[in-house]
């Protein structure tokens, strides 16, 4: 019986991925921020006859210490883990600070995924093929902001999101790089324009999300279109250790967003900030 951990699977994409695993026999913990969605996600577990298979935990992914929290319980819950799946994301309008000094995007949607798969990796590593799954947009070319990682100055929430996209690719490179010899196969994946509510929450106004919307009924997939896509590449991972992906296309890890000193310079940092902030 595969163990899976999904951030964000109570909305959207993240859930539509849970419910499917559920739907297989799979143990499945869903993390997120809001008690009424992951009521509603219980619930529907119960309905389809999983409700002994379903987990819910309510944390403050932006938090350090809700991290450490989420990585306890669920080591005291499983002895390995197969999957753990990165969907959860804040799209904030205008430069928001958690209690640990953090950005709100470079937190949830950066530091911890840092976290949880290094707290993770040992329970990762019991599995047979375990697999890390960041969604995110790799390959997404331009600069990390190395004097301003949190974009403290000229923020504008498309620039950070993006901008954490580059993060996530480096941190994948270093993961790989930093767990050697491993069985994880990390999987960095774009899953192109989704229309869920939360994608929509990152533009500002009423005229934006009306087009985004629109573009979304054209050219976008729903949220279980998408997962559709995400399972079937599940079912049959790469052989690489790290491989990104725009939807089913390949994306080369040759290309400088991959680049493997920049990973390491960020891991260092990482850890730096990391260790400021908790001792």
């Amino acid at each position: 019986m595969q163990n899976i951990v999904i951030t964000g699977g109570t909305d959207g994409m993240g859930k539509a991925i849970a419910m499917h695993f559920l739907k297989t026999g799979a143990n499945v913990v869903v993390i997120s921020s809001t008690s009424a969605k992951g009521e509603r996600f219980l619930t529907e577990a119960q309905q389809i006859g999983a409700k002994d298979r379903a987990t819910f935990i309510q944390a403050d992914l932006s938090s350090i210490h809700e991290n450490q929290r989420v990585i306890e319980t669920i080591k005291s819950r499983f002895d390995s883990l197969d999957l753990l799946m990165f969907c959860a994301a804040s799209y904030p309008h205008h430069y928001t600070e958690t209690p640990d000094g953090f950005e709100m995007i470079f937190a949830t949607s950066y530091l911890s995924r840092y976290l949880l798969s290094y707290g993770l990796r040992d329970l990762l590593k019991k599995s047979h093929i375990p697999v890390i799954f960041n969604i995110a947009a790799p390959g997404r070319k331009g600069e990390v902001q190395w004097d301003d990682l949190n974009f403290r100055e000229n923020f504008n929430v498309m620039e950070a999101s993006f901008h954490g996209s580059r993060l996530n690719d480096l941190s994948g490179v270093a993961f790989v790089e930093n767990s050697k010899p491993t069985n994880i196969k990390y999987i960095l994946y774009n899953p192109g324009l989704v229309t869920t509510d939360g994608v929509t929450k990152m533009f500002d106004s009423p005229a934006k999300r009306l087009i985004f919307r629109i573009a979304g009924r054209i050219i976008g997939q729903s949220s279980e279109e998408s997962a559709s896509l995400i399972t079937k590449l599940l079912e049959n991972p790469p052989a690489a250790a790290l491989s990104a992906y725009d939807r089913q296309k390949p994306i080369p890890i040759t290309m400088e967003t991959f680049n493997k000193e920049k990973a390491q310079r960020l891991n260092q940092l990482t850890q730096d900030m990391l260790r400021a902030r908790t001792g």
